[in-house]
Order: structure tokens, then C-alpha cells, then sequence
């Protein structure tokens, strides 16, 4: 019989095959200022905050193909100190509603009182009976119109476009669930309620995943026409109407002429209701000029304000604060000067071990968007598991593995209500462009997209010239060197579900 040539000179590695690589990782991104308290919670009982740097922020990000290494340059965010540190992979999370911009109107920089946007807002802000201008019909807008009604003398609000108002998602859900009450709202729970969920595991489990089944059944009303999408605008037309009906020119002044869902559908508790409030004014009319203590529009009214809150005005292009240059000096601006695209969202060809957290196409229509960024981190774990247990130096997703993606993309989104002539940050902000902001699915489609890496679709360099056989070691565990378990595999066995 003839022997299996082998290499004369394969370089074993005096390591166990367990042992894997030390990779240096940089997180990029400050979380979301929503569930912030639920953030610095976690991160404190994970003990994650002893490797967080506060009060720093990338200026830079460089790939060094010798190294294969990224170099990060950072500074303080008061000014001051800068230096660079390297890291094997770098995520960034950064995200793509945090550059905020005030509106281009005429004398706004003329107005002596108050100005302010909705993304920085001053927390030690007293507007108790002040005359209070709100520009926008956004999310945030909506979200802050009840509080500044209920404590201001006057608010008057300015919506340049036209948006649908729905119940709150999961509303009648969490009612019916808690309280036997359908009616949606802002729910507020007893103290009784609060305890049972601390108490009863089981019960809080089977609570959420209620609110959870009922959110994603959103998903297929964003498909026009279909009886899910007919119901649900009709409930959303009768809601508003209903709540507007003291000033139902209002309701005529919101109603747009798209689909809902074609821009974010956004749930409004207490903002209806606020609008037909006495001290509420609505204007559709287009600012024209703000002088040193009003607002003119075009129709030739002025509103005397103390102060201008903006909840407009965002960049919604993907492109990054900071240059980002990936191999054979590839700027990540201008790969994406016209177009953000990223394989599975969060990935991209030239930029190795770089992975992004709500990059292009990861947001959802319908269904929880904390799944996704939960299963596209799941993804991103996984990734860089490979990278230190099979010592591999660098990975970088295909050209051709984005081309099909991008293709997958172009022939969903066709048959979907975000096509529809609406201007949305869905569309980098335009009423016709290419829909970059949402998955191509659901938000359990992504899930089960990501759950298991076809890592085919990608290119890996590795740290040895045998192409990946330095995973192996020498012939070692670390239970066999160190003296550890050597029987763990019987400690849970995977036994299969016997046949009924």
C-alpha cells in the first residue's frame, strides 16, 4: 500500500488545541439613550464598565494589512489628550440617528431665547409656563409634545410632513394581559404587578412573549393591500379621528397619502390627545423666518415663543463621523458617498475583522428591533469565535457575498408599503432611493438569517502558512496539560427526544 504524503516540516504549535487566541476588540458606540438605566445596570453586574472608556471618542480608524490590526485613534471628548491603540476587530455601534442638525431656517441664529434640539436635551431645563415653538411630527416630537403641554403656558407645534399615529405597539396587548382592559396606552404598572414579576419567572416569561407575539404581527401589514395591512390602517384612521375629533381639521392636516409603515410608524400615547388641548397650537405652514422671539410661516402668522425646540433634522446617510480606511486604503465614506451597503448589515468587502451594530438594512418595519441587534451581535460573537479559536489573523466578507445581498434586498423591498412616495430615514431621508434602513424581512426572518454564519461567504488570512492548521496544537487539551476535567462532555449530555 502506498503511505499519505505529509508535510516533512509541519510546524507544530506548543499550544493546546482549547487555548485560543487573545484578541484585542474595540467597541465603538454608546449604547441607546432609551434603555440607558437598563445598559449601565448590566453592564455593572457583568463588571463590563472596568473596560469601557468614558469621555473618549474615535477620530480615526486605520486597517494595517502587515499587522492585521486595526489602529484606533482616540481623544478625549473635552479636548486634550489623543492616542491610538490597536485592536484585532473593531465594532461599531455607533449607529445611524445620532447626528443631529438644526433646521436650516432664516434668523434662527437671530433668536435670543432658548434653542435647542431634541437629541441634546438640556435636563436642567425649567419650561414650566413658557411659550414653547416644537418643529416636527417625528418620533421624537411626538414623544415630547404631552410633556411640554402639561406645563407650558403655550406650545406650538410645526409639522412640515404628514404622518399616521398609531396605538401604542403591544398596547392592547399588555391591557388585556394585566388589566383585562383593551384600551391601548402608556401602561403603568401596580406595585402588585411589579412584585408578581420578580416573584413568578414563569408568568413574566409567558407576559412577554404575549406582548412579543402580538408586536410581530405587524409584519405583514406592510404588504398593500392584504387584509393585515387594511385592517390595520382602518384601526389606525378611526384612532386618530376619534382622538382629534374636538379639532378634526388637524386629523385632515396629518393624514398622508402613503401607506402606513411606508415611514416609521410611530405609537403616540397622550400626543393626540394633547393637540386638541387649549394651549396647543397646530401649523402645517412651512417656517419661513424666525426673528428675535417668534416664528413666521407662510401664511403670514407669527407666534411669540421663549423658546425653540427642534425635533427635526437628522443625517441619515450611514456615513461615518470619522474616516475609516480598510485595505488598500478604501475610505468607508466614500464606498458609501451614494449608497450605504453592508453584507447582512453588518459587514463589508475590503474592511476586515470589522463588524457594525444597526449598519444599513438592520432595522425592522414590523417586530422588535432588539432581536435583530441581539441575533446581528449573536452573529458578530460567533465571528469572532472563529477568529480566536482557529487562530485565524483576519476574515473579510466577499464582493460577491454583498452583490447577492444587495440583490435579495432590491427584490423584497418592491412589494412592500417603503416603496411608497414617502420621505423617510428608510430611504437616507428621500422619497425615492433605494430603502437602506430596514432588513429585508422580519425581525424572526433576520433571526433565523443570523443564527447560523455560512462562513463560505467570507475570506480568512491566517497566522500560519499551513492555511489554518495551527488551530490543532500539539496533540493537547488543556484539561490533559493542566490537569482539569478530562470528562466534562458527560456532565450534559444531549439526548435526543424519544419518539411519542
Amino acid at each position: 500500500m502506498g503511505s499519505v504524503p505529509t508535510p516533512s516540516s509541519f510546524p507544530f504549535q506548543n499550544r493546546s488545541i482549547d487555548d485560543p487566541r487573545p484578541l484585542h476588540i474595540g467597541i465603538i458606540g454608546a449604547g441607546i439613550s432609551g434603555i440607558g438605566l437598563y445598559v449601565k445596570g448590566v453592564s455593572e453586574k457583568y463588571k463590563v464598565r472596568e473596560n469601557v472608556l468614558l469621555g473618549k471618542k474615535a477620530t480615526g480608524l486605520t486597517w494595517t494589512e502587515s499587522e492585521s490590526k486595526w489602529k484606533v485613534r482616540i481623544e478625549d471628548v473635552n479636548g486634550g489628550r489623543e492616542e491610538e491603540v490597536k485592536c484585532d476587530v473593531v465594532v461599531n455601534c455607533t449607529g445611524v440617528l445620532n447626528k443631529w442638525e438644526l433646521p436650516d431656517i432664516e434668523g434662527l441664529d437671530s433668536f435670543k431665547g432658548k434653542v435647542m434640539h431634541s437629541a441634546t436635551w438640556d435636563q436642567t431645563w425649567d419650561y414650566t409656563g413658557k411659550d414653547v415653538a416644537l418643529t416636527g411630527v417625528g418620533s421624537s416630537a411626538i414623544q415630547i409634545l404631552p410633556y411640554l403641554q402639561k406645563k407650558c403656558t403655550n406650545v406650538y407645534q410645526y409639522a412640515r410632513g404628514k404622518t399616521w399615529i398609531s396605538e401604542p405597539f403591544g398596547g392592547s396587548a399588555t391591557q388585556e394581559t394585566i388589566s383585562g382592559n383593551k384600551e391601548s396606552g402608556n401602561y403603568t404598572y401596580t406595585p402588585s404587578e411589579l412584585e408578581r414579576f420578580r416573584e413568578d419567572p414563569e408568568h413574566y416569561h409567558q407576559y412577554r412573549k404575549h406582548i412579543e407575539r402580538f408586536i410581530n404581527l405587524d409584519h405583514p401589514c406592510l404588504f398593500p393591500g392584504t387584509p393585515a395591512a387594511v385592517g390595520s390602517k382602518e384601526r389606525i384612521i378611526e384612532n386618530m379621528k376619534m382622538k382629534l375629533k374636538k379639532k378634526p381639521e388637524i386629523y385632515e392636516m396629518l393624514k398622508p397619502d402613503f401607506s402606513p409603515g411606508c415611514r416609521r410608524l410611530t405609537p403616540g400615547p397622550g400626543f393626540l390627545e394633547a393637540l386638541v388641548e387649549d394651549n396647543v397650537g397646530f401649523s402645517n405652514s412651512q417656517i419661513v423666518r424666525v426673528t428675535e422671539d417668534s416664528i413666521i410661516t407662510a401664511d403670514g402668522k407669527e407666534a411669540k415663543v421663549d423658546a425653540i425646540v427642534c425635533a427635526t433634522g437628522f443625517d441619515t446617510s450611514f456615513l461615518p463621523h470619522f474616516p475609516i480606511t480598510g485595505q488598500n486604503g478604501t475610505q468607508l465614506s466614500n464606498l458609501w458617498k451614494h449608497q450605504a451597503l453592508a453584507y447582512l448589515s453588518l459587514a463589508i468587502p475590503s474592511f476586515p475583522n470589522f463588524f457594525i451594530v444597526g449598519g444599513p438594512n438592520s432595522a425592522t418595519g414590523g417586530g422588535s428591533l432588539l432581536i435583530i441587534f441581539e441575533s446581528i451581535i449573536g452573529y458578530i460573537v460567533k465571528a469572532i469565535q472563529k477568529l480566536a479559536r482557529e487562530h485565524i489573523t483576519s476574515m473579510v466578507v466577499k464582493e460577491k457575498s454583498l452583490k447577492r445581498w444587495e440583490g435579495y434586498c432590491d427584490q423584497y423591498f418592491p412589494g412592500t408599503v417603503h416603496v411608497e412616495g414617502c420621505t423617510s430615514w428608510y430611504k437616507a431621508g428621500e422619497k425615492e432611493h433605494r430603502v437602506v434602513g430596514l432588513w429585508p424581512g422580519s425581525s424572526g426572518h433576520a433571526r433565523k438569517a443570523l443564527e447560523f454564519p455560512r462562513w463560505e461567504d467570507w475570506e480568512f488570512g491566517y497566522e500560519d502558512r499551513n492555511e489554518g492548521l495551527s488551530w490543532l496544537g500539539d496533540g493537547w487539551t488543556k484539561a490533559d496539560r493542566e490537569g482539569g476535567e478530562t470528562s466534562a462532555y458527560l456532565d450534559e449530555v444531549d439526548f435526543p427526544p424519544v419518539p411519542q
